[in-house]
């Protein structure tokens, strides 16, 4: 009975030798054998005695630790620290591949049998939605076991920044991903708002494999992300908003983007489009932020704010709305929302037009203000600081003026004309 326990415990370690095998180096020297040698992922290992001559990983030289440095046929074990003729993938398969022979190479390919019984109905799409950024995936050898080509991805606008697929791995599975910006339009997006919401949707097209069996048709996958409706948000869902954007620099903080636009609502999620008409007397709501990471050391200050006929800030009818972040009240209602204590300001003003002009450029004076510092208040900057910018939007007051002298000019010359036909009736008669 011993022998014969000793026996199977020796066909066991004979099975694993024959299966695990090191190579020997007998076609290709080992690297112990010269110089030690040395390997990187892309070039495999060579003999540190000379360049010229590549080696077979050792213990010495095995950290690469991928098939590239083993001979042709053979293929690195990490367990048992060399090559060996076993089929090995490295880096190991996904959970849905299966490591194969493809022309001498251990290549992950995927294991059809893994999604035995599966439809198109199984189909389900991861959507990510990040403040920049839209990603859709689907598992990529689930697409290939129902009959359907990952590498055709496309969303609804087909231009070439917009068919660009990648793979990445999600919980030891490979996804096939495609990426859209958070933007109108972009890539076909189409943009719906509610109350307090704006939503970003998409299609995602997907063709099927070239072979003679078809076994599917090319589906549409709809996907959506919302986001809250907030100062930025509502900005890109725009069309043609009036906004004016900057870079400011700050020392140790680099080029930080600064946007200032005008709103319709105390809200700030309803931005005034270019070209639309405000009328003088409304309510303005101007709206300006920061993209800045570093909310525990600045914060976004507005110093000034004024009202010029046209695009010189120097002009000599210059109206002040702001002055060192409190309102200036040189004719002007305002009023500070928010200033100096995060990254965006927000200031409400009434409308008004230079008699004459078609339009009145805003200008805001800002800066990231150090909160170790006085950022609220009426109080001036010092000249100097880092991190200041202007910031000017076009905006369209419209008045009555024009309108109301035009029909001052009707019953003018309706009275001419009357005078006229009572002087000629009186002749005639």
């Amino acid at each position: 009975m011993i022998f014969l326990y000793v026996l199977a415990l020796a066909a066991v370690f004979i099975q694993k030798g024959e299966t695990y095998t090191c190579y020997s180096g007998t076609d290709v020297p080992m690297c112990s054998s010269c110089g030690g040698g040395s390997c990187t992922s892309d070039n495999g290992c060579i003999c540190n005695t000379d360049p010229t001559i590549t080696c077979v990983p050792t213990s010495e030289c095995s950290s690469v630790g991928t098939n590239i440095c083993c001979p042709t046929g053979y293929y690195w074990s990490s367990g048992d620290n060399c090559c060996t003729a076993t089929l090995i993938c490295s880096p190991a398969c996904k959970s849905d591949e299966i490591c194969k022979n493809v022309s001498n190479v251990a290549t992950c390919g995927c294991n059809t049998a893994v999604y035995s019984g599966y439809n198109t109905s199984s189909l389900s799409s991861t959507v990510k939605c990040t403040s920049s950024v839209m990603t859709v995936s689907l598992s990529k050898c689930l697409l290939e076991a129902l009959g359907y080509d990952s590498t055709t991805f496309q969303l609804n606008n087909n231009t070439d920044s917009c068919v660009n697929t990648y793979t990445e791995t999600v919980g030891n599975v490979t996804m096939q991903s495609i990426q859209s910006l958070v933007q109108t339009g972009y890539c076909g997006n189409i943009v719906t708002t509610d109350a307090t919401k704006v939503y970003y949707s998409n299609v995602l097209h997907i063709g099927i494999q070239n072979k003679t069996i078809i076994t599917a048709n090319p589906v549409n996958i709809s996907f959506t992300c919302s986001y809250n409706l907030t100062m930025q948000t509502s900005l890109t869902s725009a069309f043609k908003p009036t906004l004016n954007s900057v870079n400011m620099t700050v020392n140790g903080q680099g080029s930080i983007v600064t946007t200032m636009a005008a709103y319709w609502d105390s809200q700030y999620t309803s931005p005034v489009q270019q070209n639309q008409d405000v009328p003088v007397g409304s309510n303005v709501y101007l709206g300006i932020f920061a993209d800045a990471n570093d909310v525990s050391k600045f914060v976004l200050r507005v110093e000034n704010c004024y009202a010029t006929p046209d695009n010189n800030v120097n002009n000599v009818n210059k109206v002040a709305i702001l002055s060192g972040g409190c309102p200036a009240n040189q004719g002007v209602t305002a009023q500070v929302q928010e200033n100096g204590v995060s990254f965006e300001a927000r200031v409400q003003f009434n409308s008004f037009a230079f008699q004459g002009q078609p339009l009145v450029y805003i200008t805001c004076d800002v800066r990231l203000c150090d909160r170790n510092k006085t950022c609220t208040g009426c109080n001036a900057a010092r000249s100097g600081e880092d991190g200041t910018a202007s910031l000017q939007i076009p905006l369209n007051f419209l008045d009555d003026y024009s309108s109301s002298a035009a029909n001052t000019d009707v019953p003018s010359w309706a009275l001419l004309i009357s005078t006229l036909l009572a002087y000629l009736s009186m002749k005639l008669f």
